[in-house]
């Protein structure tokens, strides 16, 4: 069996006419299989549609000696090395970068002699370099979509806002400045002598008639007569028509600039509250913040404002470790990724860091909510069951917080952990990254 290109000329459906060095032979049969006959015996060829190889085998005739065959193998061999891609052929590589060759049809090659020649030439080459790069861009922007879907729990501590310090406060304070109302301007045209002529000319033409000879000439007299005292109207009226907008513009601008400065006044006193601490306002805050947070895990937020002692005490409801995705994707020393169970190890370490940057994402808005939170005593608890089943509130660390060291931090970049540590916490946490029950801070 060999592998060989043919040129042909199509006489009718079916039925060929082939030309080679050899001399003329007749095919007969159609698209992907014929049957040849020639002066040499007779051949069967079956062939892949689209891509110009074909496969032949003798059925009749006289074989070819061996250095016959050997011209006629080298000979074949020469031609296959011209075939380029993707036109004759097409390839596929899968996630894994494994590379399939295909015929037009989406069909896959599974001839070995085909394969080897198709892979010798330049364009499958580049080809296939094409297809892995695109792979590796594709695997990075799923490993990367990944790795943010599991950072987005971790790092909320990222979220937190820079805290403001007490003088950022007092400046919005003094740059409040109530608006002040515009009067609109009074947008009629004053009317003049020749605006007030147009509108007696349409006039004439309506009450003034006459012959041909005379109508132009009373039309025009009619005008004269009239301009003056129409004139003296219209400036009458213009001017009524001004002094009525222009007490009733004066009269909303009391009005707007009244309710400008009545606006201006709360917010000022607003500023004022928030400044001092006035326990309803850091209240209504406080509560506003709670209701309008969004994160990728649920929690309980309770608090009480201690004004007299500018700290804020907070506990919260933590999310539980199998909140966490169970599941990473990493990458193999091939380049390629794979989808795996996280270690309990790692998912206890994942879910100290979550819980803490809870603490610190919480505590900063907070903090943010007015300068008179000088300190806030944040206590995190989890429901566990004890030993006879039973589910109980525990809680995991306590922490008080100072404000001037979250002024003075760049949160972003912040190890959850060591942050926290820096406090005054009750907090228990093994080599194993287990959390023990603790006993929280109390009010004082």
């Amino acid at each position: 069996m060999g592998l060989r290109f043919r040129k042909s000329v199509k006489i009718c459906k079916g039925v060929k006419v082939n030309f080679s060095k050899s001399g003329a032979s007749l095919s007969l049969g159609g698209r992907g299989h014929s049957l040849n006959v020639g002066g040499k015996g007779t051949r069967a060829t079956f062939g892949i549609p689209g891509t110009g190889l074909s496969y032949s085998t003798k059925l009749t005739g006289h074989h070819k000696s061996k250095a016959s065959s050997h011209r006629g193998s080298s000979h074949k061999t020469s031609r296959s090395s011209g075939i380029t891609l993707p036109g004759q052929v097409q390839l596929k590589m899968s996630s894994d970068g494994k590379v399939e060759i295909q015929d037009t049809r989406g069909l896959p090659i599974t001839d070995q002699s085909v394969i080897r020649k198709i892979k010798v030439t330049d364009s499958y080459k580049n080809m296939v370099q094409n297809l892995e790069v695109q792979r590796q861009q594709k695997l990075e922007e799923v490993y990367n979509e990944a790795k943010a879907e599991n950072d987005k729990f971790i790092e909320i501590y990222k979220l937190s806002p820079q805290v403001d310090k007490e003088e950022q406060y007092i400046q919005i304070l003094n740059s409040l400045k109530p608006p002040v109302y515009t009067r609109k301007q009074y947008e009629v045209p004053y009317p003049t002598e020749n605006t007030v002529k147009e509108q007696l000319k349409v006039e004439a033409k309506e009450v003034v008639h006459g012959n041909i000879f005379s109508v132009g000439k009373m039309r025009k007299e009619y005008i004269e007569t009239n301009l003056h005292e129409r004139l003296n109207q219209a400036i009458l009226a213009w001017t009524q028509g001004k002094e009525s907008f222009d007490t009733a513009e004066a009269e909303n601008e009391i009005a707007e600039n009244d309710k400008y400065n009545a606006e201006f006044n709360s917010s000022k006193q607003y500023m004022n509250d928030l400044i001092s601490g006035e326990d309803l306002v850091v209240s209504e805050a406080v509560e506003s913040w709670i209701s309008s947070c969004e994160l990728p895990v649920e929690i309980r937020v309770d608090y009480d404002w201690n004004q007299s002692n500018h700290t804020m005490y907070l506990d919260v409801d933590l999310p539980e470790i199998e909140d966490l995705p169970e599941d990473e994707v990493v990458r193999l020393a091939s380049g390629n990724l794979k989808e795996k169970k996280k270690t309990q190890a790692t998912l206890k370490k994942e879910y100290v860091n979550l819980v803490f940057g809870l603490a610190i994402f919480i505590s900063a808005n907070i903090f943010n909510v007015s300068p008179a939170v000088h300190s806030i005593v944040i206590s995190g608890y989890t429901q566990r069951r004890n030993k006879t089943g039973e589910v109980n509130d525990e809680y995991v660390y306590s922490i008080k917080f100072q404000r001037n060291i979250f002024e003075n931090s760049f949160l972003q970049n912040v190890n959850p952990i060591n942050f926290c540590m820096r406090f005054e916490n009750r907090c228990n946490i093994t080599n194993t990254m287990l959390m023990k029950k603790i006993e929280p801070y109390s009010e004082a």
